[in-house]
């Protein structure tokens, strides 16, 4: 087995350990034309309710981003229902559009993904849902021979970053505009998170795999 083919068995097995995988599934999809982007919009809005003022300001950015990256999304297969998504675009694109004339942050060179837009349902445990869905996009990364992995994100899902070796890269938190709030950047290698992976086979007693990802 190559390397890279054993580094994704691992971070798979990680991802099993997580629990509340019953009926569930995670699919894949590049850009928007898949019938799920729908649905990954309505619960966005539903989520993102408070910073509607910053999302309608900057929609056609975030269709650029959109049409670039990829989207994971965990579905409930008994109720065929969205229970979930994360999206994961190449280069950073968000946070150097947002920081990249600020000379305060310093954004990680190399082969990045970005992780944005990490959205659960709200009748759905959000932690262990936003754990799979972590999973599944840092194993996309990996399949595509990524360097690291950066994402701003909330005070909010700092614990879902943390579990998976993700930290801040500055002392304070970032404010880019007045209604979108205060965010953290943080960042890992692929090298730190496959340590975090491997440590967590290492201790954990593994329950049925998750199904890889369906990719259209």
């Amino acid at each position: 087995m190559k390397d890279s083919d054993s580094d994704i068995a691992v971070i798979t097995q990680f991802s099993s350990s997580f629990p509340n995988q019953s009926d569930r599934k995670t699919v894949s999809f590049f850009g928007r034309s898949h019938p799920l982007y729908k649905d990954v919009l309505k619960m966005r809005d539903e989520h993102h309710g408070a910073a509607k003022a910053y999302v309608m300001k900057h929609k056609n950015h975030d269709d650029v981003i959109d049409s670039n990256s990829q989207h994971i999304c965990l579905v409930d297969t008994q109720r065929d229902a969205l229970m979930g998504c994360i999206r994961v675009t190449p280069g950073g694109l968000e946070s150097r559009t947002l920081f990249d004339q600020n000379d305060k942050v310093s954004i990680p060179e190399g082969a990045i993904y970005e992780f944005s837009r990490l959205v659960t349902d709200p009748s759905a445990k959000r932690f262990a849902h936003g754990n799979l869905l972590m999973a599944a996009a840092a194993r996309h990364v990996k399949a595509n021979k990524g360097d690291g992995i950066l994402a701003l994100c909330k005070r909010s899902n700092m614990k879902i970053f943390k579990r998976f070796g993700l930290l801040p890269i500055h002392e304070s938190t970032l404010q880019t505009e007045e209604n979108m709030g205060e965010l953290y950047m943080v960042y890992a290698s692929m090298e730190s998170i496959m340590k975090t992976s491997q440590k967590r086979v290492s201790t954990t007693p593994v329950p049925s795999p998750l199904p890889t990802p369906s990719v259209v």
